[in-house]
């Protein structure tokens, strides 16, 4: 198979994979599912406490009025708080309750136990070649991440 042909099913296949351990992770973890959107902004503000409504909007390539939204919802379900920021009290921003960070906890947790017991059934060099993926996954990520803001910047 040649490179471009193995490109064009990475995607999918991350995508296909991604979406089936999200699943999965919420539903064996026992935390209240939440609307992919929702999800996606719980992933942020966990992993960047304080960030901006504005820098999710611009991440998540959402509609600041559907991140307003969002983030009432996710208030309401108490697993965001937001505030001002003490740097500019015009600016708000967003953090994770305690509740919200345990959650997450229990569902990464979830997912690497979901990972472990696949993984075993997988054929051992196909098992290895996936734990050594995730270093150069990481590095693709960061790339990406990076070239997008380049572009929201530019």
């Amino acid at each position: 198979m040649d490179r471009l042909a193995v490109l064009r099913d990475l995607m999918p296949a991350l995508r296909d994979t991604s979406r089936t351990l999200l699943r999965t992770g919420v539903v064996r973890s026992g935390v209240e599912p939440l609307p992919a959107s929702e999800a996606d902004m719980m992933r942020v503000i966990v992993r960047e406490p304080g960030v901006s409504p504005g820098r999710l909007a611009a991440e998540l390539q959402m509609k600041p009025s559907n991140v307003s939204t969002a983030l009432r919802h996710l208030a309401e379900l108490g697993l965001v708080q937001r505030e001002n920021d003490p740097a500019d009290r015009r600016a708000g921003r967003v953090l994770p309750t305690p509740k919200a960070v345990a959650d997450s906890r229990r569902i990464e947790e979830t997912w690497a136990k979901v990972l472990d017991e696949i993984l075993a059934e997988l054929p051992d060099h196909q098992a290895q070649a996936l734990l050594d993926a995730v270093p150069a996954l990481r590095a693709l990520e960061r790339a990406l991440r990076a070239r997008d803001t380049a572009a929201q910047d530019g």
